[in-house]
């Protein structure tokens, strides 16, 4: 028999005056993946997602990343991201949502620095990492009266395991300046929800709008008032699944006067109406 002593000084990755909180959690397996997941933003809390299966297309700060099973996909919070599974490779994701997050040396609500690329794969450490996804979602199904202390600790312990994988194995992006694209993308980000047009982002970004659509149609894979839309229905998503708002204040919230367009416009992303779609993501 072998007994392990633990030292009891040690450097912490977590800021012991903050304890992180689990949000909430979802499993998404084959069949809810294919539903997108446009453009949007988590403001005061980290979503780290685990691929268990297959593969998938992600956007993350107007770049483009396929990731497989046994990554893991890190979003700070503030971090604009578009998760899209349906590329035909039965993509199954479990994801967790964590608020009061403090890593030593890093920012609130930040897991991951800024310089690094987002998605990381877990290599040796995917077996322990998947195992405590299922027991968090295990302990969920069985709803006892202490799940949320229990959670709490476990995603504390993930969050460790994550920094570790992170310091071990991540890459370090190459800084570019910003080009008119991002500057576009930072305007609309801010300003989605208003009435804005093509004409109202050339004049913020002092640039011709012709010229403009065709340098952020190159580099996203959108035009302006496309990119508009998605962060629109992103947004609408978001409060659909987090809020009890009703479908015509989430209309008004995200930018459209008409709750009928706005209704339209959701189902022919998402390809469900608003109300159909909440009762999929609400339990």
């Amino acid at each position: 028999m072998l007994q392990y002593f633990m030292p009891h000084k040690y450097k912490h990755i977590l800021n012991r005056d903050c304890t992180p909180k689990l949000e909430y959690f979802c499993k998404v397996d084959e069949v809810s993946s294919v539903m997108p997941r446009a453009m949007h933003v988590h403001e005061n809390l980290v979503e780290v997602l685990l691929v268990y299966e297959g593969s998938g297309i992600y956007t993350i700060d107007n770049n483009k990343y396929i990731a497989k099973k046994g990554d893991l996909i890190f979003y700070n919070s503030g971090v604009v991201h578009d998760e899209f599974g349906g590329n035909g490779s039965n993509l199954g994701t479990y994801c967790l949502g964590i608020s009061n997050l403090k890593i030593v040396k890093l920012g609130n609500n930040k897991i991951i620095e800024d310089n690094y690329c987002p998605i990381i794969n877990c290599n040796e450490y995917f077996d322990d990492i998947l195992s405590m996804f299922d027991i968090i979602r295990k302990s969920i199904d069985v709803d006892g009266i202490h799940v949320a202390e229990f959670s709490n600790f476990l995603v504390q312990a993930l969050v460790v395991k994550f920094r570790i994988i992170i310091e071990k194995n991540g890459d370090v992006k190459q800084i570019k300046e910003p080009s008119l694209a991002t500057k576009v993308k930072i305007y609309i980000d801010k300003n989605y929800n208003e009435n804005i047009s093509l004409k109202s982002i050339a004049e913020a970004v002092n640039a011709n709008q012709y010229y403009l659509s065709h340098i952020f149609k190159e580099e996203t894979g959108f035009s302006p008032m496309q990119y508009v839309t998605r962060r629109r229905i992103g947004e609408a998503q978001n409060l659909l699944i987090n809020t009890q708002l009703s479908i015509t204040e989430i209309a008004a919230n995200v930018g459209y006067n008409n709750s009928n367009y706005f209704q339209n416009v959701f189902k022919k992303i998402v390809g469900y109406t608003p109300g159909s779609y909440r009762k999929r993501w609400q339990v």
